[in-house]
């Protein structure tokens, strides 16, 4: 039978989108799950949605890497351990800057802001995870959400990121999977979420840059997290699953 490898799991970036199905997806698989974000009122709305008695929200701005340690002891103590993290939180470079991917307008002030969420976070909050399993003698998993635009030409902070997260993850893998602690991420393509809301407007809306001809689910995402996560998915360890429908965009 399939089943989660971990049981106590932090979701980054947790209020909505992506990281909100993956959430709902650990809950049903029997896991205690700690959602996170800057944003208390989403969570909560999160939470309300997910009705689960072992759900629990906490307020982390993730950019912050040096209160890494803190949030984590804090999210122990509210599901009574700690075995996994989704390092989902992220931010969109319209998000940031109100425009689009053009190198030449993007401010070094944007640029910091971009990596602060999409690399420099990632990397702490994953080097974190790994110390408290280690130290606790603890076989968990880490899930990297990275993206697709990792796949495509580099032209500013985000696709920078996300390319980086992809090495990270390699690297990392390999290095403590012998320590029972399994490292992967996934490269979703566009996927109907709010980061794409500029040019997303309904989930039945033709997409003819991907292969399928349409967007992708936060499900079925959640889906592939979950197996990454399970008993199963152990024999992936260091990689990074590109689920892009195909896109046309990406090499």
């Amino acid at each position: 039978m399939i089943s989660l490898r971990c049981s106590h799991i932090i979701v980054t970036g947790g209020g909505s989108g992506i990281g909100k199905a993956i959430a709902a997806r650990l809950l049903r698989g029997g896991a205690r799950v700690v959602i996170a974000g800057r944003h208390m009122d989403r969570l909560r709305e999160a939470e309300r949605e997910l009705a689960s008695d072992s759900l629990y929200c906490m307020e982390w701005d993730v950019s912050r890497a040096g209160e890494a340690e803190e949030h984590f002891e804090r999210a122990k103590q509210l599901m009574g351990g700690f075995d996994g993290l989704v390092n989902n939180a992220a931010l969109g470079t319209s998000q940031a800057t109100g425009r689009g991917y053009e190198p030449w307008d993007i401010t070094p002030e944007e640029w910091d802001r971009l990596m602060d969420v999409n690399l420099k976070a990632a990397f702490f909050n994953m080097r974190t995870a790994v110390d408290i399993m280690r130290r606790e003698g603890v076989r968990g998993n880490i899930l990297n959400i990275a993206s697709n635009a990792a796949c495509m030409d580099i032209v500013g902070s985000y696709g920078a990121a996300k390319l980086s997260l992809l090495k990270m993850t390699r690297a990392f893998g390999k290095r403590f999977g012998a320590d029972g602690i399994i490292i992967n991420g996934i490269a979703p393509g566009a996927t109907f979420t709010p980061m794409i809301a500029r040019y997303a407007k309904a989930i039945d809306q033709p997409y003819p840059r991907h292969a399928i001809g349409r967007f992708i689910r936060p499900d079925e995402i959640a889906e592939l997290a979950f197996y990454l996560m399970s008993n199963y998915g152990e024999i992936i360890c260091g990689h990074t699953v590109v689920a892009d429908g195909g896109d046309t965009a990406a090499v």
